[in-house]
């Protein structure tokens, strides 16, 4: 059935008994799961929401955000396929008169966008959906003729840029097709980087500033000047933040900056600078590393200056600071897939102009999933990094009395220590693996998984939250810095901080098998999440936002000290994706080998072995190396002969 309207044109829209009919078709006979009536009750209501938001569109209303928050494994990612591909379908069968409807998805991953691609024109049985990514390129030609464009969350969250930039074009197909402009935009999971964060340190704009040449100056005096400019009033609200030890202070308000100035050119020149010579080295790598880091101070410094900054202090450590949203928020149609959207505070800060739908109860159960809880005090990436030979020890020692052999094992981790989690070997486990903050949200590689171990929590600074407030709420005086409440709550930064810790807590439970449904009640398969969250009430509220997200989840305490008695345990030498994942974390140049063996505990024969495996080209870690561009050498001779790990820019 097409359901018609318009006030003037008409458009094709999807039956949202049609879309409930379908998708319960594909749940039921391709995944092989049961559709509750409560599932049902949510498909429907992410249709209607659809065609609300299309409706809406159609007649030029005012952009508002609608907000789904289908739990994890309820099928909001599936149901867009479906919906798309039904979209699809009805308007290859449109009469005179009537308008097709033209549907923009954006998702987190370029493989993720590649996966709907594929799944969407499988559904349908022909192309009408096409990636556009920096893998696959979509031409001019094929965006005007595919009904579904499929994009990343970094497209569309530089599409503020782009509107302004010299990419307005691109944007401009992307939103627009052969049958008008696209009336629906459908957002998997919550935008990344929603807020543009920019940020100057002193000490680094006055390196850069060091670097000018003389001949730069003279060509560019205005840009210069402006520069020098920003550098004496962070030099006068840096000696104020010193005197009064104040963490946060207004620099300025939006059109009250010392100056404004395109410094697009100078970078230009600058970028051309021999940095390597500079610093006695000739080594184009390395100046290309510098020249990247500078040009990224001079585009802050410009965005600063273009908008309201404030002062921060972190340590002994001064920064400008300022944030703007990089999401255009009157763009066609927005619906936004959100799990954790109850705990997400963005929502609330957007205020009137995004509406949260609420979810129908009963869609899951998580009684069958057991949070097993334990705290302390430092839980950071600075104390992670610092501690992580002696708390990975105590986990593996705790995990493996715990862990039957049959299980599954993912770990979640920050980045820097991700390669020094226990192996299934050292837990006696059927598989361990691991991936890092950043990477694990909307992932279903360990969809198949029991078992899921966070330790190391993704903080973010008070920097950030005052950042997200301004690009919300707008910019706050010095009262704010000190007192920084908001409708009835003390501390906004503070809530800030819990609600996106608890937002990524969830979203990384969410990618083991808990998100697979197995009954009409909604329960999952046995699940367990062990958990090192923080002392005191942040702890506690966090635990709390877990709770509220995952409905009648079990939480036990677990009997684990991070920091407790120093253990010595076995490790299964040095598995070669160890030295793959710590590689491909490193920063661009040589690692020498004596750090590798100081990082992993190698014994001198352990390291040995591992050289042998090195020098073999085709040896399979030496090819995983490889294809991250990294490669095996040695300088010198004899005992002063130094082997390395060189990896490219």
């Amino acid at each position: 059935m097409t359901a018609y309207i318009g006030l003037h044109e008409q458009y094709a829209l999807v039956s949202p008994q049609t879309f409930v009919d379908r998708f319960t078709q594909r749940w039921t006979e391709e995944f092989n799961m049961p559709a509750s009536e409560p599932l049902k009750k949510l498909w429907r209501i992410m249709a209607n929401t659809y065609q609300q938001s299309i409706i809406a569109t159609a007649q030029d209303q005012p952009s508002r955000w609608r907000v789904l928050q289908p739990p994890t494994g309820s099928g909001k990612t599936m149901g867009a396929v479906v919906y798309a591909a039904l979209q699809a379908e009805h308007n290859a069968g449109v009469t005179d008169g009537v308008k097709p409807v033209g549907v923009m998805i954006v998702t987190r991953l370029k493989a993720q966008v590649d996966e709907v691609v594929l799944q969407i024109n499988s559904y349908v049985g022909r192309v009408v959906a096409i990636a556009d990514h920096t893998d696959h390129r979509a031409t001019p030609e094929q965006l005007a003729n595919s009904a579904i464009v499929v994009i990343t969350h970094e497209a569309y969250t530089r599409a503020k840029e782009t509107l302004s930039g010299v990419n307005a074009d691109r944007w401009h197909r992307l939103t627009n097709w052969c049958g008008g402009r696209r009336l629906l935009t459908i957002v998997d999971e919550a935008l990344a980087n929603v807020v543009k964060h920019s940020q100057v340190k002193l000490d680094e704009l006055s390196r850069v500033i060091g670097h000018i040449t003389h001949e730069m100056r003279l060509s560019y005096p205005r840009e210069v000047k402006a520069l020098e400019t920003l550098r004496e009033e962070m030099l006068f609200h840096a000696g104020v933040n010193d005197g009064f030890r104040i963490g946060t202070a207004l620099a300025w308000a939006a059109g009250d900056s010392p100056a404004v100035v395109d410094l697009s050119s100078l970078r230009a020149e600058m970028r051309k600078l021999p940095y390597d010579r500079m610093i006695g080295k000739d080594d184009d790598k390395e100046r290309d590393r510098l020249a990247k880091r500078y040009d990224k101070t001079l585009v802050a410094a410009e965005e600063l200056l273009d908008q309201h900054a404030f002062m921060a202090l972190k340590g002994s450590e001064h920064t400008l600071n300022s944030s703007a949203l990089a999401v255009p928020l009157e763009l066609p149609g927005p619906v936004v897939l959100d799990a954790t959207a109850g705990v997400d505070l963005m929502y609330d800060l957007m205020e009137d102009r995004a509406d949260i739908i609420p979810t129908p109860r009963g869609v899951r159960d998580y009684s069958n999933v057991t949070l097993h809880v334990a705290r302390t005090e430092r839980i950071g990436k600075t104390a992670m990094e610092e501690l992580a030979a002696a708390r990975f020890a105590a986990l593996q020692e705790n995990l493996a009395q715990r862990l039957s052999p049959e299980q599954q094992v993912l770990f979640v981790v920050h980045k820097r220590v991700e390669h020094l989690v226990p192996a299934a070997d050292d837990l006696g486990v059927k598989a361990a693996s691991a991936t890092h903050w950043g990477a694990v949200d909307g992932s279903n590689e360990f969809k198949d998984y029991d078992t899921a171990v966070i330790i190391g929590l993704p903080f973010r600074d008070h920097v950030w939250g005052t950042n997200v407030f301004f690009a919300f709420q707008g910019v706050q005086g010095d009262e704010w810095h000190d007192n920084p409440s908001w409708k009835g709550h003390v501390n906004v930064r503070e809530l800030l901080q819990q609600r996106h810790l608890a937002a990524s807590i969830v979203q990384a439970i969410g990618r083991v098998r808990l998100r697979k449904v197995i009954d009409v009640q909604g329960h999952c398969a046995p699940t367990d999440v062990f958990i090192v969250l923080p002392t005191g009430d942040r702890g506690s509220e966090i635990l709390r936002y877990i709770r509220q997200e995952l409905p009648n989840v079990s939480v036990q305490d677990w009997s684990f000290e991070p920091d407790g008695p120093q253990v010595r345990v076995r490790r299964s030498g040095l598995p070669h994706e160890r030295l793959v994942t710590y590689m491909a974390h490193r920063s661009p140049g040589r690692t020498y080998m004596n750090l590798i063996g100081r990082e992993f505990g190698l014994k001198p024969h352990q390291r040995k072995d591992l050289q042998k495996t090195l020098r073999d080209e085709n040896h399979a870690t030496s090819l995983a190396l490889k294809a991250l561009g990294v490669t095996y050498g040695s300088e010198g001779k004899g005992k002063g002969a130094k082997s390395f790990l060189l990896k490219a820019v």
